[in-house]
């Protein structure tokens, strides 16, 4: 944990890497390929006190940023969250979509239970697809209102796009299924869905034209992942990925967490579904949970390898450094084998891997003759109703791996790490000239 450490990678179905884009905030979840060839991802401004709010534009051959869009900046933080929401992780970003035709970006917030569209130029906020109940007055403006029989909001969604006509169509998770936290449903008596919205942005008006997975109940039911597909009208792909059972029911807790081996009473498993017209083409399902699924042709008008060196574009953010360094003296021992301390250098980045005791105050030290820089190491546990700032079960141990940009480094660093009382020196020396 976290679960995005750098960027993005290109690479064919043989292994070989055309490039890696390293990004300031990371890439997390989506990313989708524009009109021109640049790159809309979903990223995070680590400078800020949340987690995966940001989209960034990318130039394809260089891998710099060359836009970004704050949803911090679009929508509220307080107020409309999901059962799931915590401060730092209030929105989630775990979709994005260009549509063309009206030069628009959606995206897709499970902490708030929305999917969001925006103006591609301005940054203007145009609609929001989603239960209204909490959200602030003074957006309930761009809320739409539901018209025709058998309409269901979505919650918690995955995979937000938009079809050529525009509609939009995403996984609609379905966890906790309301705004309101007297009415949550437990996840044995709930459902998840692939579902298909045809939106009237000049009435505000919203009606639901298909949906495929209410009618399994929670034999269908993912609390987390997931993801549609749309091959053609009436031609889709429904993955439901994160199943999670438990004594004969749907689980409580997120399919991750689900160890059969511990609990013989307990399964995970993914469903995948294609349809066309109505009809289910096949049905498939695998052990295991699994973010998406994609449907792949097996043959292609396109170069099938190109040889020679991959490139690395783009580059890190600077790792921000912990304002006090408790004055502790530095001891001769060695740091216990049971820490597991390792250090890996790569050419833009220290990785510090170790394991450490719950509630252990945990540093990593780089020292020279100028300057010592501090690295605070998070050991406590938080809540894992989503995993994208790191997580621990109460009966872990804290493996840790932790990510120091060499920008803003200079000369030849000597490592330390703080544990609890002690300094220990590591007899590792990082040259970042």
């Amino acid at each position: 944990m976290p679960y995005n450490d750098t960027g993005l990678i290109e690479l064919s179905l043989m292994g070989k890497i055309y490039k890696e884009y390293r990004m300031p905030g990371n890439y997390h979840h989506d990313m989708v390929e524009m009109p021109d060839g640049n790159i809309l991802a979903l990223s995070q401004d680590f400078h800020t006190d949340t987690v995966e709010d940001l989209v960034v534009l990318l130039d394809r051959e260089t891998g710099m940023t060359l836009r970004t869009w704050d949803l911090k900046n679009i929508l509220p933080q307080k107020g409309p969250g999901s059962g799931s929401q915590s401060p730092r992780d209030w929105f989630h970003c775990n979709a994005v979509w260009y549509f063309e035709k009206d030069k628009s970006i959606t995206v897709s917030g499970r902490h708030e239970d929305a999917v969001v569209n925006f103006d591609y130029e301005s940054g203007k906020l145009n609609w929001i697809i989603g239960d209204p109940e909490n959200w602030p007055a003074e957006y309930q403006k761009y809320f739409f209102k539901p018209v025709g029989d058998d309409f269901d909001w979505q919650y918690e969604q995955h995979a937000c796009l938009r079809t050529p006509d525009g509609d939009v169509m995403c996984f609609d998770n379905g966890h906790y299924r309301s705004k309101n936290k007297a009415k949550y449903l437990k996840n044995r008596d709930n459902f998840s869905r692939g579902v298909r919205y045809h939106i009237d942005t000049k009435k505000m008006e919203i009606r639901q034209v298909w949906q495929y997975g209410k009618e399994l109940g929670a034999t269908f039911f993912s609390p987390y992942i997931s993801n549609v597909e749309y091959y053609g009208e009436g031609h889709y792909l429904i993955h439901s990925g994160g199943i999670g059972w438990e004594d004969g029911y749907a689980s409580e807790k997120l399919g991750a967490y689900i160890n059969p081996a511990k609990n013989p009473n307990s399964d995970i498993c993914a469903k995948t579904v294609e349809q066309k017209d109505g009809v289910v083409l096949y049905a498939m399902e695998v052990d295991g949970n699994f973010y998406r699924a994609e449907k792949l042709q097996p043959y292609h008008d396109g170069e099938n390898l190109v040889f020679g060196d991959g490139k690395v574009i783009g580059e890190l953010e600077v790792t921000d450094t912990f304002d006090t360094i408790p004055d502790l003296p530095e001891t001769d021992e060695l740091v216990d084998s049971w820490h597991q301390v390792r250090i890996e250098e790569d050419d833009d980045r220290i990785v510090f891997h170790g394991r450490f005791e719950r509630g252990s105050l945990v540093m990593l030290l780089l020292k020279n003759e100028k300057e010592t820089r501090g690295y605070f190491i998070n050991t406590a546990a938080v809540s894992y109703l989503a995993m994208c700032s790191g997580a621990y079960l109460e009966e872990d141990d804290r493996v840790i791996k932790l990510h120091v940009s060499k920008r803003g480094l200079k000369g030849t660093y000597e490592v330390r790490v703080l544990i609890n009382d002690k300094k220990y020196a590591t007899g590792v020396s990082i040259n970042c000239d």
